[in-house]
């Protein structure tokens, strides 16, 4: 039987997504969905068999069509001489040394400083940056008044500025939490 439908796939093929270099897997395909619609089909519902069966593989095939019309190569050349790939405009997420380095001076800096503050002070901003704990639950953590860990948090913000502004000009880090 599926021998006999299979004309039916190669009409299918041949209207709705015409691939000629993949065409045995194309119709290996068709036998699939006839092999799944014989157990999936349903007489119940009103539809002749062979109706069923066509609409099965239009469907594949345009899907399938669709499918290959939204994928785009990496090595699909960008202009007419073919030297520029597509692959080749894509920038690296990776950082580059340079920006390593300065990241890696910055956090330098801002350890040395951030060790010049009080050790309260250094209690504060980590938990407040590091934990995100809010002020009233690092007033409650260190048994401290609300306007005590506002005031230490401000101290040791304005001195962190201070040292970041005298050690380097060139420091990205903010130190301000929305």
């Amino acid at each position: 039987m599926i021998l006999r439908l299979k004309p039916l796939i190669l009409s299918s093929i041949k209207r709705y997504y015409n691939k000629k270099d993949i065409y045995d897997d194309l119709i290996q395909e068709g036998y699939e969905l006839i092999l799944n619609g014989l157990e999936n089909y349903d007489e119940k519902k009103g539809v002749h068999f062979l109706g069923y069966i066509k609409l099965l593989l239009k469907y594949h095939y345009l899907n399938k069509n669709k499918d290959n019309e939204n994928t785009i190569s990496l090595n699909m050349p960008i202009n007419d001489e073919e030297d520029m790939e597509l692959i080749d405009t894509i920038q690296s997420k990776s950082l580059n040394q340079e920006e390593i380095i300065v990241k890696r001076e910055d956090n330098e800096i801002l350890h040395s400083s951030f060790l010049k503050l009080t050790k309260r002070q250094r209690q504060v901003i980590s938990l407040f940056y590091v934990n995100n704990l809010s002020i009233k639950e690092i007033s409650k953590k260190l048994g401290i008044s609300y306007r005590t860990v506002v005031n230490t948090k401000a101290t040791a913000i304005k001195k962190l500025k201070k040292f970041l502004e005298k050690n380097s000009k060139k420091t990205s880090f903010y130190l301000y939490k929305g």
